[in-house]
């Protein structure tokens, strides 16, 4: 009975994978647009959302605070099983970057919602470092 259900917790958490390219971004200090591509491999239907926090070094911990000063596009995505979706960074501001400022593109795969069968429910992150700026 426990190896049925190993195997088909297994086969529901490979039907709906996702991966996210490139696994970190710099761009120069000139420049104001990435792009990074997230790809569904499961043959299901995924819902998912991009966000951006601000990221910084305090005291020897990681700190993520929400901003407006990049923008994703698009914020939420659906997708079908093989696709592949680009999704744009924007830094608002069209001054250049004087040293280095540092995000965290969040892409979250969400849990499907409740139904008929019993399930586990959970969110998959990806979190992708982002610097405008700073050196090479």
């Amino acid at each position: 009975m426990v190896l049925v259900l190993t195997l088909a917790a297994a086969t529901v958490a490979a039907a709906d994978e996702f991966s996210v390219s490139p696994t970190r971004l710099r761009v120069p200090a000139t420049e104001r647009v990435a792009t990074l591509t997230v790809m569904s491999s499961g043959s299901g239907v995924s819902d998912g959302q991009v966000r951006v926090m601000r990221w910084h070094n305090e005291n020897g911990r990681n700190e993520l605070e929400p901003t407006r000063d990049v923008t994703a596009s698009p914020p939420s995505m659906r997708m079908k099983g093989n696709q592949e979706i680009t999704i744009r960074l924007v830094r608002k501001s069209k001054k250049p970057v004087r040293g280095e400022e540092c995000y965290r593109v969040l892409i979250d795969k969400l849990p499907k919602p409740a139904g008929s069968e019993p399930q586990v429910a959970f969110t998959v992150r990806q979190s992708v470092p982002l610097c405008f700026g700073g050196a090479p």
